[in-house]
This record gives structure tokens, sequence and C-alpha cells, in this order.
């Protein structure tokens, strides 16, 4: 008997701890990724161009840059990109989330004339750091296929 009772204390033990988890007054759950990109953020646009029309726009390029991240309740996505060299970019779309993983895709813009479409192959995102990787095809005069990362850091909110 003395050695069954520590095995039974055991495991009511862990079986109260575990209620007491699932009804914690003060228990988190994870913030949704839609909720958790929204907001300022600072850091890269890194591209890696192929396919180009133009030979010359071929290859790797980086600039820094401040992005306004937003969603909505209706799948709304929308980037903002104001460039250190001047030059904005916007990604519009729809977004969906499916096993706390997020993805979207739209169209992408340039105030240098650049257009085209987007879609996201990852989406990482933490309360400080924010890593979305996309694929994008040109397709005003130029037509490169675009392999970027935006990288993105802040403050927590």
């Amino acid at each position: 008997m003395q050695r069954l009772f520590p095995l039974l204390a055991h495991a009511c033990l862990a079986t109260l701890a575990t209620a007491a988890l699932a009804q914690h007054p003060l228990a988190r759950t994870p913030t949704p990724p839609d909720i958790l990109v929204k907001g300022r953020w600072n850091g890269v646009d890194l591209e890696r161009r192929s396919g180009c029309t133009r030979p010359e726009n071929e290859g790797s390029r980086g600039t820094y840059a401040q992005f306004d991240v937003s969603t909505d309740a209706t799948g709304v996505f929308a980037i903002g990109q104001s460039g250190i060299t001047g030059l904005n970019c916007n990604y519009v779309g729809r977004y969906q989330v499916a096993a706390h993983r997020l993805s979207a895709e739209g169209t992408y813009s340039c105030t240098d004339g650049k257009q085209g479409t987007f879609r996201t192959t990852s989406v990482r995102v933490r309360p400080t750091a924010l890593e979305v990787r996309l694929a994008i095809q040109l397709t005003g005069t130029e037509t490169c296929a675009i392999d970027a990362i935006l990288g993105m850091a802040r403050f927590e909110p």
C-alpha cells in the first residue's frame, strides 16, 4: 500500500494541475497571427530577381524600409513599404489563417512603375519579429520573377 499511495497521489496531482490550467482565468491563448502582424515594423526588403525582360534587372538587391502592415476581419491584407531610397511599394490582397499559419496573395505595385502579383510562401511572426517570404511575378513592362524576403523587427507593442 505504501508504494501505491505515492503513485496515486502523483496521478491525482497531475489531473488537478491539468484541470487548473484548463480553467485558469489568466491562462493565455496565443495571439492569432493575423492580429500579431498588424502595426509598424522596420527592416529590410531582400530580392533575388530572375527571368527579367531586361537582363540588367536580374540579380540580388536589398533596401532598408519601414513597413506598415494591416489586416481586417473581412480578410484584407496590406503592407505599405516606405524605402529609404524613396521607393514605396504596396502589397494588397487577401489572407487566410489555417492551423495558426498566415498566408496571403494579391497585387504588388511600386512608385517606380513595377507591378505584379504576389503570394506568401512562408510567414513567421512573433511579437518583435516578422519574416514574410514572397513569390512575386512582375506583369508590367518588366517581367521578373522575384523571390523576396521582408525581414522586420519592432519593440513589443
